[in-house]
């Protein structure tokens, strides 16, 4: 949870940590991201639009939701197999892993495609690079998402470098995943400004080892996997387009 006694730092910002999903990513699109669990309970026999099937899954994402957000590290490829899982069970019916591997397949296939950059992404990333700073992605994502996401948008060329919760073997707001990507960065983490969309992974997560950090919000949107979530944080600034992280940044150097 965030100190809110916490000194706030002097150094001149180098290098800027991202989230991805909620933050360089839009979530504007994730509504067409539910074929592949519809397709799931097809082939497990179950119609997905039945009242019975859509409670089984409301009730069986609370579930596996809660049981997930209490662990340092989980992989979100598993998060969602087990809500598949569970909504089968609760409703009589075994998942085999068979059908769980291609919803796998299927899923991620649709999370890459359905997820686009924010219009104001590569431009900002952009003007961070033309005025030398560092940029990286920290993601709670899975190695395969996140390996495939980045290139397949035009990023990699925008990024130094991107870390997932996979390779850090930790999920925001677990410290060692930030403490991972600032060795990464060879940057002090009074030196870093973190950009995410949720107040307990990312502002929370990034004012425990002591960064700054900018809470970005998308209109209509709620943050995934937050639900019943409580953070006393605060974020240092709050922005609803990337661009105006830009004028943050050099307003903090120009005090310097």
């Amino acid at each position: 949870m965030d100190d809110p006694h916490r000194p706030a730092p002097s150094a001149p910002v180098t290098g800027v940590l991202f989230d991805l999903g909620g933050t360089l990513i839009s979530y504007r699109s994730r509504q067409q991201l539910g074929r592949a669990s519809a397709t799931a309970f097809q082939r497990l026999g179950l119609d997905p639009g039945s009242p019975e099937v859509r409670e089984a899954r409301r009730a069986a994402a609370l579930e596996v939701e809660r049981d997930y957000a209490a662990r340092r590290s989980f992989l979100h490829r598993d998060l969602f197999r087990d809500r598949i899982a569970r909504a089968a069970a609760l409703l009589g019916v075994d998942a085999p892993v068979e059908i769980l591997d291609q919803f796998t397949v299927e899923n991620t296939r649709d999370l890459i495609r359905h997820m686009p950059p924010r219009e104001d992404a590569a431009s900002t990333l952009r003007a961070l690079r033309d005025r030398g700073l560092y940029c990286a992605v920290v993601s709670n994502a899975d190695d395969d998402f996140l390996h495939a996401t980045i290139p397949h948008h035009g990023l990699d060329a925008l990024l130094d470098h991107w870390t997932s919760s996979e390779e850090a073997d930790s999920c925001k707001p677990d410290r060692q995943i930030f403490e991972h990507a600032l060795r990464k960065a060879r940057l002090a983490h009074e030196e870093v400004l973190f950009v995410g969309d949720s107040l307990h992974h990312d502002i929370a997560g990034a004012h425990a080892v002591g960064m700054r950090s900018v809470l970005i919000s998308e209109a209509g949107i709620t943050t995934p996997l937050t639900e019943g979530l409580e953070a006393s944080a605060t974020p240092d600034f709050a922005i609803e387009c990337l661009t105006d992280l830009v004028a943050i940044v050099d307003d903090l150097n120009r005090a310097r």
